[in-house]
């Protein structure tokens, strides 16, 4: 890794649990970035994981720090655990099973120092692991953030606008805490910034929060409604725009489901026609006569399969 003071300084926050068997690819992306003044900071959330104990006792570099909640603190509070130790005027978050592109940090700090309405840069993403390929989120727009996140938690902002937004919330500890905070972002009035290549690597795997919040609607109602409470006054300013956006997202996934439908009906048609032929050619006389010449191909067929393998 590159060092030069001059430059302002990035903490790269990486929370981890249990994540021993990911943790070093995230670690090491985070060491390779060009941008020439980093710190790592690592805060185990109360880990009881062998593996991950041991990777993180074998870690030993200038620019990483280590600490150990002993309790369980959730995402939330472990972040903001490790923003308050951190020394840095920019935050980047990053979970110990994903990773960052070289590139990144240098990209979003040039976006950020050059423009100071923008409070939030981010990137386009890939998915790795059990799922590949380009995480297709939406462009962003304000609308899209008023009824729902389009911004991964990985993505640079400025300490400052952290301590004055109090941190991420500690009543969401079943996930949306990125959008809660990034609702934060948005009522000082600040802007977000794209950068248009992928430079995040968000690792799919069988368990994860996301999923697990997705699978629970009764959480998921849970958290909207939490984060809603959060914001009254943002929510207030901003309800003719936040109505209009959920009336257009009701007609949308309306106009979907007639599509569906529509759509499930001609295969339903299809499938009963070709049941009917099948019925009719199997009732046929020409069906019934050939019907030994059938089993002999059929016979033979299956004799040469066994001779090739």
């Amino acid at each position: 890794m590159r060092i030069d003071d001059s430059y302002p300084l990035v903490s790269i926050i990486i929370h981890c649990h249990n994540d021993g068997e990911y943790f070093t690819d995230a670690v090491e992306s985070a060491l390779s970035q060009t941008y020439p003044n980093i710190e790592i900071i690592i805060v185990d959330d109360a880990s009881c994981d062998p593996a991950t104990l041991s990777t993180l006792r074998s870690i030993s570099h200038p620019r990483i720090s280590i600490y150990h909640n002993t309790e369980n603190l959730h995402l939330s509070g472990t972040r903001n655990r490790g923003i308050s130790l951190s020394n840095g005027k920019y935050i980047l978050p990053l979970d110990a099973d994903d990773k960052i592109e070289k590139s990144y940090v240098q990209k979003a700090v040039d976006v950020i120092e050059n423009d100071p309405s923008i409070g939030v840069v981010y990137c386009k993403s890939n998915f790795f692991g059990l799922q590949n390929g380009l995480w297709e989120l939406p462009d962003y727009s304000f609308d899209h953030m008023l009824v729902g996140n389009i911004v991964f938690a990985t993505a640079l902002f400025l300490k400052d606008d952290w301590e004055k937004a109090g941190g991420y919330s500690d009543k969401l500890k079943a996930g949306l805490e990125d959008y809660d905070f990034w609702l934060s972002i948005l009522e000082m009035g600040k802007e977000f910034f794209q950068i248009p290549e992928v430079l995040f690597f968000y690792r799919k795997k069988d368990s994860s929060m996301v999923n697990d919040l997705i699978g629970d609607l009764s959480v998921t109602k849970d958290a909207y409604k939490q984060i809603y409470l959060n914001h009254p006054d943002f929510y207030e300013k901003h309800k003719e725009r936040y109505l209009e956006k959920l009336r257009d997202d009701q007609l949308s996934l309306h106009f979907s489901y007639k599509l569906m439908e529509s759509a499930l009906a001609a295969a339903d048609e299809t499938i009963k026609r070709l049941e009917h032929e099948k019925k009719m050619i199997e009732q046929s006389t020409f069906w019934r006569v050939t019907k030994p010449a059938r089993y002999v191909i059929d016979m033979l067929r299956r004799l040469f399969s066994r001779r090739v393998s």
